[in-house]
């Protein structure tokens, strides 16, 4: 599926804004899932990208405006091509416990997603049985958190608790991801935070977040809790980490300015799919 991304984030300031150090998580991956065809990317006023890997193996961008200013605007647009995966294979869930010092990252708590609450039991979820096949756990707690969690942009915001949104049943794609993180780390699966973009679906109007499970013998596989859905064609992986503070579309930090308003535009565009050559 060829899908072009077009991303706008812009800050307003009331007094001017100087010193403004930012790193951009907007780059989408090149994989097995996905071919990259073109990027671009604009920063307001003029400033150098500088471009660089961080620790999980994403493409990070970083840049400095020096000169005072009360707008800041980055601008990006990709071209993707997504492609088929095919179904994870069949493995017992006990599978994991010999890859445990492995995926270590993946399965301890982060402050965003602490694992001394019983989220199994504040969530309604059953612990999965050694032997059963791990890919059809992975969908009845994707399911579940559809089913039990309601979205609504106004319920939560960034720096939401985990609890709060578990406890109030409400929230966005973010709130559902993290939901689903501290589950399936609490029963030994590795999982990871995935930020990126979704063509068609809920949370298609922004950046979008779902997870990557560890699947012995098919690798990294993605599930949407807030589409109940496995990740298709229709998805745009930007980056992975071990929450959202590992790869927000953008953070930064500034001198003066005051108290920022902010837009983004995010618009997510399926082409036609060029014809093979015979």
């Amino acid at each position: 599926m060829l899908l072009r991304v077009y991303h706008l984030t812009e800050y307003f300031y009331p007094e001017e804004a100087r010193d403004s150090f930012n790193e951009l998580w907007l780059y989408p991956v090149d994989d097995h899932r996905q071919g990259l065809l073109e990027f671009r990317l604009d920063i307001a006023p003029d400033s150098v990208p500088r471009s660089r890997q961080d620790y999980f193996h994403n493409r990070v961008y970083d840049f400095h405006v020096t000169r005072p200013h009360t707008q800041l605007r980055v601008e990006t647009q990709a071209t993707v091509v997504t492609f088929t995966v095919p179904k994870p294979s069949a493995v017992a869930v006990q599978v994991l416990s010999n890859l445990e010092a492995r995926f270590f990252e993946f399965l301890a708590p982060t402050p965003r997603v602490p694992l001394h609450y019983n989220w199994l039991e504040l969530l309604g979820l059953r612990r999965p049985d050694p032997r059963e096949d791990l890919n059809h756990y992975l969908l009845e707690v994707t399911e579940h958190l559809y089913r039990i969690l309601n979205y609504d942009t106004r319920a939560t915001q960034v720096d939401t608790r985990l609890i709060e949104f578990v406890e109030g049943r409400a929230g966005v794609c973010q709130d559902y991801a993290q939901a689903m993180l501290a589950v399936l780390r609490s029963v030994g699966i590795p999982a990871r935070y995935v930020s990126g973009y979704l063509a068609t679906g809920v949370g298609s109007e922004g950046s979008h977040a779902w997870i990557e499970a560890f699947v012995p013998g098919s690798g990294w596989c993605g599930y949407d809790p807030t589409n109940n859905s496995i990740i298709t064609e229709q998805y745009v992986k930007k980056a992975h980490g071990r929450d959202y503070d590992d790869c927000p579309p953008l953070k930064g930090l500034r001198r003066g300015g005051g108290k920022e308003s902010l837009n983004v535009l995010v618009k997510v565009e399926s082409l036609q799919t060029p014809l093979a050559k015979g």
